[in-house]
């Protein structure tokens, strides 16, 4: 009977150990059936998205929480901290408009992270907060760090900065050009339009469009058919100036997230969203009432606070804190 030598097993042995310890330094295989998670994180009465998948290899931040709020600031800087390693890469921001609500940290991310790509309205905005950071992605536009696009000339490599597998983007409005007296009548009906899409799984962030600019989505054939989405990320807060009966029909949505601050804190002392009668055409498309919660709502008519209820797959971060939505590009799941 032949025996294999000792040192032909050590040589196996050590071959075996040098495999296992070189896959150990491996990074781990893409889950079968990837999945991405979408977090509307608590930023009090403000906006801000971030979207990644399971190995962060695709990031994409919507807006960037209110730069008037300590806590805003904080809350921001600390969820994406934690979520992201420092110097991390974002493979795409997009600031829905200039408001301060919506750019607030937006310097801050692009001077913390690696930014790939940037996409915002193309209105030069009067303040100091939006004349800061363009100043910064224009200096990283001309280092070559940043690609920066205005929206109506946003190209279809830009909208596929995860790859053809990862999510893919649109803007959805203006396609050519914007129209700058929109812009400086009201600021929000210019907003970025960003329709995001995953496998079959859609969502909708319309910025704080109002119902102006909610018309002119409807008014266009094909970008009608193309506001349908699973995941409504409510307009202006839940204010009663958008999300009109007719742009909720269009879009039916059968989940519906609300970003908005506690009743008479902060800049909603002013705001007081959501309002009443948006809470009550949003529950339309909030599914079946099995168990139901209550809400602060401003009710305009009466000026006042009140309770309501809402249900389903309705939610508000101020009472719920950073909802977070979790797809495997088909069904979509509350983590």
């Amino acid at each position: 009977m032949n025996r294999r030598p000792i040192d032909s097993y050590l040589r196996i042995f050590a071959v075996v150990i040098a495999v296992s310890l070189l896959a150990a330094g491996l990074p781990s295989a893409q889950p079968a059936n990837p999945k991405l998670a979408v977090h509307f994180i608590d930023v009090g009465q403000a906006d801000a998205v971030l979207i990644m998948d399971e190995a962060r290899s695709c990031v994409i931040l919507i807006d960037s929480g209110e730069a008037r709020s300590k806590a805003s600031k904080e809350n921001l800087r600390t969820y994406l901290q934690k979520s992201l390693p420092a110097n991390g890469t974002i493979n795409l921001a997009i600031a829905s408009h200039p408001h301060s609500d919506h750019i607030g940290s937006m310097q801050w991310v692009l001077e913390t992270y690696t930014v790939k790509t940037y996409i915002d309205s193309g209105y030069e905005y009067d303040s100091t907060l939006y004349g800061n950071l363009m100043r910064v992605v224009k200096q990283q536009q001309r280092q070559g760090q940043l690609e920066h696009y205005t929206y109506g000339s946003v190209p279809v490599v830009a909208q596929t900065s995860c790859g053809a597998s990862g999510p893919q983007v649109e803007t959805l409005y203006p396609r050519q050009g914007i129209d700058m007296d929109l812009c400086e009548q009201n600021a929000n009906n210019c907003s970025v339009v960003t329709r995001l899409t995953f496998g079959t799984a859609a969502f909708l962030f319309p910025g704080d469009a109002e119902e102006e600019q909610e018309q002119l989505l409807l008014n266009d054939p094909d970008i009608k058919k193309k506001l349908d989405a699973d995941v409504l990320k409510v307009p202006h807060h839940g204010s009663d100036t958008s999300s009109s009966p007719e742009f909720l029909e269009a879009v039916s949505p059968r989940w519906v997230v609300v970003s908005a601050g506690e009743k008479n804190v902060g800049t909603n002392k002013g705001y007081k969203h959501p309002r009443l009668v948006t809470v009550r055409n949003l529950l339309a498309f909030a599914g079946e009432k099995v168990h139901s919660w209550p809400i602060d709502a401003y009710d305009a008519a009466k000026k006042q606070w009140v309770k309501t209820s809402i249900w389903g797959r309705f939610f508000v971060t101020a009472k719920d804190g950073t909802v977070i939505l979790e797809t495997n590009g088909s069904q979509i799941e509350k983590k």
